[in-house]
């Protein structure tokens, strides 16, 4: 096709490079398998992956969040440390933590972004070539999968932005969190005829004639994407235990090393296999008080956790690793000998670094022709012809927090053996109790 007008052409193409377009999908097509499309399937990983980024932080912050301020939990369980000792005393405990997931920390409102708008006719230079002649400009595209794939992803993700603008979108108003129980929450793609009306009011289309017109509503019609992608369901947990021992020693000058470890252990088998390493160091400030009416100590501590984990059918993959600082003021009264109450105040901060490999969920895969349909409730098993998805998509997501949390407790002692219960308030709630041993 040439364009009457300068200004005008790079925008629209011409009726050849359109025509190499279509011979190329058709040629890719007789060589794959008859079940799928293979357009369509890398289309709409493309567009998987930008529903995956768009609520990825949402998803995971309740648990970023829990893990948080239940990781920062049981640092103390009284605020007195000897000044000087004539030899180290070393204290061994197992504390518990046990809280609560809020209803407001299982579900969130999803979005969906497709990133800002292109200039098509800057971006048609990616993926072919322009050129400039007498009788006007002639596009050709490039005569290989990859740039047939760019230049249409391209479009239809400029045609998504225009959907998403015009609300034919199905974005649902509620998804579960990493910690609700929201299964086949599902968002919905616009159809063939709602793309073609949107495609019908771009500039670019009312500029070309009429036979590339109808090639590209050709084209927009036979292309088989599935009729909408779902968003994870979560693992429907209510509450949140964990378990990590403690090792002190002390003192010297007022001050007491604190190390805990886990190693790699599965304590449920929703959140996954959890490892966990800390070290802080507990400094008296009453020791320089004249009046001995309470004790007071301030703790600095820095931890580092990972996670991993695989999820539903698809066996989606999550590694996480993460690094924590807390730091704390608390005070303690010791009274009738056996008993200590005390209180704390508690800054908490995490960083948090997820990678997630995962692939089309199971029913995408079947709506695109990647997987047998299987009987109902049951995974879908892939055959040699319908193999299912082969190439996962890995999706890096950083989340942080930062948390405020007031602690109040009790512990009661006989002789070198101490049982503590305490109770935090901040984002999440965590009741926490722990056993130690000082000798």
């Amino acid at each position: 096709m040439k364009s009457k007008a300068v200004g005008s052409r790079l925008g629209v193409g011409s009726r050849r490079g359109v025509t190499i377009l279509i011979a190329l999908l058709v040629a890719v097509a007789a060589q794959a398998q008859e079940y799928w499309d293979p357009l369509a399937v890398d289309l709409t990983r493309s567009i998987s992956s930008d529903l995956f980024q768009s609520n990825a932080v949402p998803y995971v912050q309740p648990m970023v969040t829990a893990i948080n301020a239940t990781s920062n939990a049981r640092f103390y369980d009284h605020a007195y440390v000897p000044k000087s000792v004539d030899k180290p005393y070393f204290k061994v405990s197992v504390n518990g933590m046990h809280g609560m997931i809020n209803d407001d920390m299982r579900t969130f409102e999803p979005s969906l972004d497709f990133g800002p708008r292109v200039n098509v006719a800057s971006e048609l230079a990616n993926y072919g070539k322009i050129t400039i002649g007498p009788d006007g400009v002639d596009y050709t595209i490039n005569p290989n999968y990859e740039d047939t794939l760019g230049l249409v992803t391209m479009i239809m993700k400029e045609l998504f932005r225009d959907a998403i603008d015009s609300g034919y979108f199905g974005i649902p108003p509620e998804a579960a969190t990493l910690f609700g129980n929201k299964p086949d929450t599902r968002v919905t793609l616009p159809t063939n005829a709602d793309m073609q009306v949107l495609l019908q009011n771009r500039p670019e289309y009312k500029l070309m004639d009429t036979a590339t017109q109808n090639i590209l509503d050709s084209l927009l019609g036979t292309l088989a994407l599935p009729p909408y992608l779902t968003l994870p369901p979560g693992v429907d947990m209510s509450v949140l235990i964990a378990a990590v021992p403690q090792f002190e020693i002390g003192s010297l000058y007022g001050t007491e090393a604190l190390i805990r470890f886990v190693p790699p252990v599965e304590f449920d088998k929703n959140v996954g296999k959890f490892s966990f390493w800390g070290f802080g160091l507990k400094h008296s400030i009453s020791q320089y008080f004249p009046d001995d009416w309470f004790d007071m100590a301030v703790q600095a501590v820095y931890q580092g956790t990972s996670l991993t984990n695989t999820v539903g059918f698809t066996e989606s993959k999550l590694e996480a690793s993460a690094t924590i600082w807390s730091g704390n003021v608390h005070v303690s009264k010791q009274m009738w000998d056996v008993v200590a109450f005390y209180t704390g105040f508690n800054y908490e901060a995490i960083d948090v670094t997820s990678t997630y490999t995962y692939v089309l969920p199971q029913e995408v895969q079947i709506a695109l022709g990647l997987l047998p349909k299987p009987p109902e409730g049951e995974p879908a098993v892939p055959t040699e012809e319908q193999p299912g998805d082969q190439e996962p998509q890995t999706s890096v997501v950083t989340v942080a927090d930062t948390n405020f949390k007031w602690t109040i407790g009790a512990s009661v002692f006989w002789g070198p053996v101490r049982l503590a219960l305490d109770y935090s308030v901040s984002q999440f709630n965590i009741f926490s109790a722990g056993l130690s041993y000082t000798f």
